[in-house]
C-alpha cells in the first residue's frame, strides 16, 4: 500500500519549512527513500502537489477503510493478516501494521472509530456481523512512538450483508445492509443492541454507505450496473427519499458513477462523496446542491474519512492503494 498525502493550502514560510523537514527525515529513515518531485518547491495556496510519498510493504494494494485517532491515521487493507496499517501522522509519517485475529477483511467491509466509546469498528459482509475493538494507547521508545492497540472484545451480528459504517450525531454506530433489501441499522456503540431499523424504499437498490446529519436525516448513496439509479438520497426517518443526487450513471454535473462512500463536515453538513469510476470525490450541501468536486490525482476513491480537527480529507483509493489526504 502507498499513503500519497498532498497539501493544498501551505502559504507560510514555517509551513514549507516544516514538510521539507519531514520529506528529509523520511528519506534518511528510507535509505533508498523518496523520489522528491522538483514542485514540492513551488508550494502555494492555490497549488496542489505531491510533497511526499511513503510505501508500505505489503502483498495487498486494497484499501477497504480509513479513519483516525488522535493523530494516528487507521488503513484497514482486504488481506488476511496485519489488516490494519497504521501512520503516525505527528511523527515524520511512521508507519506500521497490526494483526487483527478473527478478522476477514473483505471487499464490502468498512470501519470507524467513535471517540466516546474509544472503539473501532469493523463491517465483516459475509459472515454479517460488525466486529468492535477497544483502542488504548502506549508509548514505545521513551514516549518518541505513541502506539495504539487493539483489543478484540465484541462481534455482534448483524443480519443483511453489512457493509457501510458510520458513526451518528449521538454516538451510536449506522449500519447500513443491503441482502436482500436495502436497511439502516442503528446499534448502540457500546453494548451493539439494536436502536432501530429503517428499511428503505425499493428504488435504493445496491446500498453502499449512509450518514445521519444533525438534522436527523439520513444521507445514503447507492447504484451498481449501466442500468441503475446512481445517486445520493436525503431520506427521512421513515425511509422514504426526500430528495437526490444524480441518476442515470454518467460524468457530468449532476450525474454520478459508483458512488461508493461519504464523510461529513460537522459544522457546515456538507456531504464528501466518493464517485468512484468517475475518479472524484464531490461536495454537497446538506440538501445535495452541488459545491465543488475535487479530481486532480484521484483514481477510484473508495473510502472517505474527514478530521474535523485538521480539516483534512482521507481519500483511500481502492485497485492502487493509495490515500490522498486533502488539505482543506
Amino acid at each position: 500500500m502507498t499513503l500519497l498525502v498532498v497539501l493544498t493550502t501551505l502559504t507560510l514560510p514555517c509551513e514549507r519549512d516544516h514538510v521539507l523537514r519531514l520529506l528529509f527525515s523520511l528519506c534518511l529513515h528510507f535509505n533508498d527513500g523518496l523520489c522528491l518531485p522538483p514542485a514540492c518547491e513551488m508550494i502555494s495556496c492555490r497549488c496542489k502537489c505531491v510533497v511526499g510519498r511513503e510505501v508500505i510493504s505489503t502483498n495487498s494494494v486494497e484499501v477497504v477503510g480509513v479513519t483516525s485517532v488522535n493523530d494516528e491515521l487507521l488503513v484497514l487493507l482486504r488481506r488476511d493478516d496485519n489488516q490494519v496499517a497504521v501512520c503516525s501522522i505527528s511523527n515524520d509519517y511512521k508507519l506500521r501494521h497490526h494483526h487483527l485475529p478473527g478478522l476477514e477483511s473483505r471487499y464490502l467491509s468498512d470501519m470507524t472509530t467513535c471517540v466516546h466509546s474509544k472503539c473501532l469498528y469493523i463491517s465483516d459482509p459475509i459472515n454479517n456481523c460488525i466486529h468492535r475493538f477497544v483502542l488504548s494507547s502506549g508509548s514505545i521508545f521513551s514516549a518518541i512512538i505513541r502506539c495504539i492497540t487493539f483489543r478484540h472484545t465484541s462481534k455482534w451480528s448483524v443480519p443483511g450483508a453489512p457493509c457501510g459504517l458510520s458513526v451518528t450525531p449521538n454516538c451510536n454506530l449506522l449500519v447500513n445492509c443491503h441482502s436482500p433489501t436495502s436497511k439502516l441499522v442503528e446499534l448502540s456503540a457500546d453494548s451493539g443492541q439494536c436502536v432501530r431499523e429503517i428499511t428503505l424504499q425499493s428504488g435504493i437498490k445496491y446500498l453502499w454507505h449512509a450518514v445521519q446529519l444533525t438534522t436527523g436525516q439520513f444521507v445514503v448513496c447507492h447504484g451498481l450496473g449501466e442500468n441503475d439509479l446512481h445517486r445520493v438520497c436525503l431520506v427521512d426517518a421513515e425511509g422514504k427519499v426526500t430528495r437526490s443526487y444524480g441518476g442515470q450513471p454518467g460524468s457530468a454535473v449532476g450525474q454520478l458513477n459508483r458512488p461508493w462512500h461519504m464523510a461529513v463536515d460537522e459544522d457546515s453538513q456538507f456531504v464528501f462523496v466518493a464517485d468512484s469510476f468517475n475518479n472524484r470525490v464531490m461536495l454537497l450541501s446538506p440538501t445535495l446542491e452541488f459545491v465543488r468536486d475535487f479530481s486532480e490525482g484521484l483514481v477510484q476513491p473508495h473510502r472517505l474519512y474527514f478530521n474535523h480537527t485538521t480539516r483534512r480529507l482521507y481519500v483511500g483509493q481502492w485497485m492502487i492503494g493509495d490515500v490522498a489526504v486533502i488539505q482543506l
